[in-house]
């Protein structure tokens, strides 16, 4: 499947074309209409005018809180029961961040540790982000790995340093979600300025979007950014 991007024209007699650039990027899944805006808004100057169409609410969701952090004043149109039509205006040029480091897993009895390549700021060395991929810690029993995460969660309110974010995916996303047992604690940490982020297609996967108790919903592609960013990335 072609994704289709429609160019506006200046001739008032080619009714047929449309008067800003429009991306059609229904039947994609998160994050590739993300992607595909990310790469047109690269493209466009200030001023100009596009719309991107998606079928998913998590898609829609992604776009408008790209959108929004860039400048762009994104609105939402909602046509039938599947279908988001988000219009915006190329703001000012925004910063692309590059990856200044390599995440280097660490002995396997140690936590995963990510090192910064060239000169590491001592800012760097204070901010860290939290990684959990599966709803228990370790191995042995599924129970234990649970009551594991809750008190390993438990624990970083009490640290003078807390993480700057936690990110949860695959079957850690299932510890944002009602009835965890952890949910608490995670909202706790947003209280304290901890952004929890929790991974939109694993959501989509277990299908917990509607009883997702903490967390904001997020995608691979600002998962996979923050990861390479940021100078300390621990997976308990």
């Amino acid at each position: 499947m072609q994704d289709q991007l429609q160019k506006p024209t200046t001739s008032s007699s080619a009714s047929a074309t449309p008067e800003l650039y429009t991306l059609d990027m229904r039947g994609y899944l998160c994050p590739q209409p993300l992607i595909k805006t990310r790469q047109l808004w690269k493209t466009l100057a200030a001023g100009e005018q596009f719309q991107v169409v998606v079928d998913n609410d998590i898609a829609h969701l992604n776009l408008v809180s790209f959108l929004s952090d860039q400048g762009a004043e994104p609105s939402v149109q909602k046509e039938g029961d599947d279908c988001w039509v988000i219009v915006a205006t190329r703001a000012t040029d925004s910063a692309i961040s590059n990856a200044t480091v390599i995440t280097k897993p660490a002995a396997n009895t140690a936590p995963e540790v990510s090192v910064a390549v060239g000169q590491q700021t001592a800012n760097q060395t204070a901010n860290y982000i939290v990684v959990l991929k599966s709803d228990g810690m370790g191995h042995g029993d599924d129970d234990l790995g649970r009551l594991l995460v809750k008190g390993y969660l438990n624990t970083l309110r009490e640290l003078e340093n807390k993480p700057t974010a936690i990110i949860l995916y695959n079957g850690g996303a299932l510890i944002a979600n009602q009835g965890s047992g952890s949910e608490a604690a995670l909202r706790a940490l947003e209280e304290d300025g901890v952004d929890v982020i929790v991974c939109g297609a694993c959501v989509d996967f277990f299908a917990i979007k509607e009883t997702l108790a903490a967390g904001r919903i997020s995608n691979m592609y600002e998962i996979a950014e923050k990861i390479a960013q940021t100078g300390h990335v621990v997976y308990p």
